[in-house]
């Protein structure tokens, strides 16, 4: 994301100030110039302490694995692939059992125009990597139902084993989810409307390991959702929102459940952005 229109705006100036009683540990900020524009974050769970994360469109192929101070421990090149607007990472279930895989989400379209969108998916290594690795990553293509959509939030659903993206830009986005979550490198699939939801300029979104809890954030706002047993995702969202606390950053596009769901992590765009820490407030 590069522009924000004049309403969104002026809602940053008027968010109330209980928004910002609860301030966030400042686990560390990012000191590499590998990462200025970092669109979102994900907790790792076979690397303890461990956070994926990746830069907006226009930028290299790469995904950065971070330590629980900020500090780049790994950078991941992903061969045959192309950073065309990368906007969103998760952390999930895969293809095979007992693993964990990265999804890289190129699912940005500010201008609405692109025929199709991508997500990458590459395993996770269950030990320190190396500096620099270099892999070749399964692809997804997949497609709206009715038009292009420009999006930015992306989930990996453990339960439902289903992908879940969120539309950004209109007054009510919607929720969409692409089926099945093991695809085969090169599969194309048609995604799903599922619901609308009374939100906008979503920027990021994550699930819990254990597909239990739901967060979206806003420019402004972290919203969360806790799923029940035997609820879709659909269903659990349908349900209103609580808010979470959240301290508005310069450009705030990426949050994430911590792997022992203890809360939850933030990180904005720009040079040296912090990345913060909230415990968990219900």
């Amino acid at each position: 994301m590069r522009l924000i229109p004049l309403y969104i705006a002026l809602l940053l100036l008027t968010v109330p100030s209980a928004a910002q009683i609860t301030k966030p540990v400042v686990l560390g900020n990012l000191a590499t110039d590998k990462i200025k524009e970092a669109s979102g974050i994900t907790s790792s769970v076979p690397l303890k302490d461990c956070y994926w994360t990746l830069n907006d469109s226009g930028n290299k192929p790469e995904v950065y694995l971070l330590n629980s101070k900020a500090e780049l421990i790994s950078t991941f090149k992903l061969e045959g692939a192309h950073n065309r607007d990368w906007e969103d990472i998760a952390e999930g279930i895969g293809p095979v059992k007992g693993k964990y895989y990265v999804y890289v989400a190129d699912i940005g379209d500010n201008s609405g125009i692109r025929s199709h969108i991508r997500i990458y998916r590459f395993p996770e290594p269950e030990t320190k990597p190396g500096a620099h690795v270099a892999l070749t990553p399964d692809v997804l293509t997949l497609e709206y139902p009715n038009s292009p959509r420009d999006a930015e939030s992306l989930m990996i659903d453990p339960i439902s084993k289903q992908i879940y993206i969120f539309s950004k830009r209109e007054k009510e986005i919607s929720l969409y989810k692409a089926s099945p979550l093991f695809f085969k490198d090169g599969d194309k699939v048609t995604l799903q409307k599922l619901i609308k939801l009374p939100y906008t300029w979503v920027t990021s979104a994550d699930m819990s390991k254990d597909g239990r809890h739901i967060v979206i954030k806003t420019l402004s706002t972290v919203y969360y959702w806790r799923r029940n047993n035997n609820e879709t995702v659909e269903q659990a969202m349908s349900k209103p929102a609580k808010e979470l606390p959240y301290v508005i950053e310069k450009q705030g596009e990426g949050i994430t459940i911590t792997a022992s769901n203890n809360g939850y992590v933030t990180i904005s765009e720009g040079k040296k952005t912090p990345m913060n820490y909230y415990k968990w407030k219900f």
